[in-house]
């Protein structure tokens, strides 16, 4: 963290330094993210998920490798009517478990799918997805506006927005990263260029930095594989 001294003297105060406290610069987001990528580390987030059909709340933990995310434990549950029972809406939630390029669906028996994903672990998110320096780096270069945000987990922070585009889809992204340089929150808004089929995210990230330890499934309890 950088810090601004000011000096001052007067002919009738020789040698007399004053120092004026000023606001410390905020910081680079890039190295907030590498100082906290330590292996058994990680980050705690909670998502609400909307589409056309249906919406989710998505909560877990982010484990780090060396360099980026190496394994993520979501569960996911869907937000259900008022007058769903206790039991309906446990039988609705269900468990993923991301460990490298191996995701883990629960099958609702006690066991296990096994799906072989060519995506890493991370956000399910277009925006942010494996929260890695150069992820986060390229993301805040293409920002095309740049605010002042609200104060989250007690830290101020700044707010980067822009707009994605791929073949099919566009997405409007907003970032929210602290004073600290450590992100605390992303909004998306996905949907197919004819406006069809629309996806809005909202992830709070909170714990940086909190011990996880995430394991695969033990592999008696793998039922399928694909």
């Amino acid at each position: 963290m950088r810090r601004l001294i000011a000096f001052a003297g007067s002919a009738a105060m020789v040698g007399t330094v004053l120092t004026t406290p000023a606001a410390a610069a905020p910081a680079d987001p890039l190295q907030a993210l590498a100082a906290k990528l330590e292996s058994a580390h990680g980050v705690h987030y909670e998502t609400v998920q909307r589409t056309d059909d249906a919406t989710f709340k998505i909560y877990g933990d982010l484990q780090f490798g060396w360099s980026r995310v190496k394994a993520n434990r979501a569960i996911v549950e869907p937000v259900l009517a008022p007058s769903a029972t206790m039991e309906e809406r446990h039988e609705k939630i269900s468990e993923t478990i991301w460990v490298g390029d191996d995701v883990y669906h629960d099958d609702d028996a006690g066991g296990w799918k096994l799906n072989d994903d060519v995506t890493a672990a991370g956000l399910d998110d277009p925006v942010v997805h494996s929260l890695s320096v150069a992820e986060i780096g390229a993301l805040v270069k293409s920002a095309k506006k740049k605010s002042a945000g609200t104060v989250l987990d007690g830290v101020s922070t700044t707010i980067y927005e822009g707009r994605y585009r791929s073949k099919i889809r566009v997405t409007d992204w907003k970032i929210w990263i602290g004073s600290d340089g450590l992100i605390r929150r992303v909004t998306s808004d996905t949907a197919k260029k004819d406006g069809k089929d629309r996806t809005v995210r909202d992830t709070y990230l909170t714990e940086w930095g909190k011990p996880v330890w995430i394991y695969a499934p033990d592999q008696r309890l793998v039922t399928s594989r694909s």
